[in-house]
């Protein structure tokens, strides 16, 4: 008896998820601009493993971050 889709297609993105981080896939942030990886699981579905990327990178629709007051700033 063949499995179901539904197992399938779970175990695919399961399996997707968890692979190792490919820093030439397209899509990728540059590797010298990540900060930190999170490993995040859903809540709703145990099994379904996310690596959330933080970067430093900035999209152009991204506000412009105000610099921020240092010691021997006289502002």
């Amino acid at each position: 008896m063949p499995k179901s889709k539904k197992k399938q297609s779970r175990k695919a993105a399961s399996r997707r998820t968890t692979d190792a981080l490919d820093p030439l896939r397209p899509g990728m942030p540059a590797q010298d601009s990540i900060r930190e990886v999170v490993d995040f699981v859903s809540p709703k579905k145990k099994d379904v493993h996310y690596k959330i990327l933080k970067t430093t990178e900035m999209d152009a629709y991204d506000p412009i971050p105000k610099p921020k007051k240092g010691r021997g700033s006289k502002l």
